[in-house]
């Protein structure tokens, strides 16, 4: 098993940021291999990601989700199991800490190849989700 582990800070509220990362099926807006998230169940997902012209798919279950904090996940086949924490840093400032336990053998690949890839990819989408909520992501909607 191979070990990822990265923190961003971006510039927005923990909720904001929270909802942005729990709405699954958005992912594609800002990771760049996703194709879709499908929800299949109220914690299951499918993933479709094309890597080098290769379609993959896989199954995820979330197994724990504790609102404004922290959102945990496990693959069904076992290729991965990741989670991701929330901390809030100041009135718009949230820092979201990104673990990821990946079986390089899952993904197809020489695991060197595949340890170096994942490691860009985890750095790019967590990038291009600041990116995201920072500037792209709606305002969120306020309960009247």
């Amino acid at each position: 098993m191979a070990f990822i582990d990265n923190t961003i800070e971006v510039a927005a509220d923990i909720r904001e940021v929270y909802g942005a990362w729990t709405a699954f099926q958005d992912f594609p807006k800002f990771m760049e291999v996703v194709e879709r998230v499908d929800l299949v169940s109220e914690d299951g997902l499918h993933w479709v990601v094309i890597v080098e012209d290769d379609l993959i798919e896989w199954d995820v279950d979330i197994i724990e989700r504790v609102s404004d904090q922290s959102v945990s996940w496990k693959a069904i086949d076992g290729r991965e199991t990741g989670k991701v924490t929330f901390d809030k840093i100041g009135a718009d400032r949230t820092k979201l800490h990104y673990e990821l336990e990946y079986d390089p053998k899952a993904w197809e690949g020489k695991p060197d190849t595949v340890r170096h890839w994942m490691r860009r990819r985890v750095n790019a989408d967590l990038s291009a989700f600041k990116t995201y909520i920072e500037k792209d992501a709606p305002p969120p909607m306020l309960n009247s």
